[in-house]
């Protein structure tokens, strides 16, 4: 017997075609995948009319409330817990970015909504990204008609924009938001209404973090700003490139990047 958690349409969405569509995207996409850092998908499948799929069960807690329980607590996130989140998100960020499908070309998957709610931490320390739902494999489909999808503060310029395809450099920006609040404890963009949000993020370069922390170490801020370049390609060009340069800062620094602080801290 296996705990698992069953993902399923709502009665309202289950006459919507697109809505379906995406649903069963979402479960074919993730059950596709399989690595340590990813939340693993069992099984897929409709009963009495509802579409469902199971998925493995995190007994842990999501990174938003691990971030909200730090601001409201006053006790801001380790640095070396902080570098172990983002190391093993970008382990399995470069592992989706890679699958390649069945007859052996890429997919081009790309998350498009990397964001603290769907990091998942678990009690001993394990970091499981979920939530494909928005995803997309670009060679079936490059844009997603309606507007704007995923969670403002941490999009990319391009992605606010919404005009062209996306690429996995979208992800590391969002990686490279994620690394900046826990590292300064704040976002580096606010807003009263969505418009201000999307047009600082499109128009503005992102404050240095020690602008806000004196003595936010000058290796990690050159890391965090060339993720956070608005110009793609001046970004890293991959989810690895980022892991390493993050490891071998920590290694540097003498901090350790390990499920064991993760933990401790959970």
């Amino acid at each position: 017997e296996k705990l698992v958690v069953v993902k399923r349409s709502l009665p309202q969405h289950a006459s919507n075609q697109s809505f379906v569509d995406m649903f069963l995207n979402e479960a074919r996409l993730a059950a596709t995948l399989q690595h340590p850092n990813v939340a693993q998908v069992y099984d897929i499948g409709i009963d009495e009319g509802d579409y469902f799929f199971a998925m493995e069960y995190v007994h842990g807690e999501d990174l938003d409330h691990l971030t909200v329980q730090a601001n409201e607590q006053g006790v801001p996130m380790s640095m070396d817990a902080a570098l172990t989140l983002i190391a093993h998100l970008c382990a399995g960020l470069h592992y989706a970015h890679e699958k390649v499908g069945a007859d052996g070309k890429p997919l081009e998957i790309v998350h498009r909504d990397i964001s603290p709610s769907n990091v998942l931490v678990s009690y001993d320390g394990a970091v499981k990204l979920v939530d494909f739902g928005i995803a997309r494999a670009t060679k079936k489909q490059t844009t997603t008609r309606g507007g704007l999808k995923g969670k403002i503060a941490y999009m990319s310029p391009e992605q606010c924009r919404s005009v062209g395809a996306l690429d996995r450099r979208s992800d590391l920006f969002s990686v490279g938001m994620i690394l900046y609040e826990l590292t300064t404890g704040q976002l580096p963009f606010t807003g009263e209404t969505e418009y201000q949000l999307l047009d600082q993020i499109v128009n503005r370069d992102v404050p240095p973090p020690s602008a806000f922390v004196p003595g936010y170490p000058p290796v990690l801020e050159q890391i965090v700003l060339r993720a956070l370049a608005r110009d793609r390609d001046r970004r890293y060009s991959s989810a690895l490139e980022l892991q390493g340069q993050i490891e071998d800062f920590a290694h540097e620094s003498r901090l350790r990047v390990s499920p064991l602080v993760l933990a401790r801290l959970m």
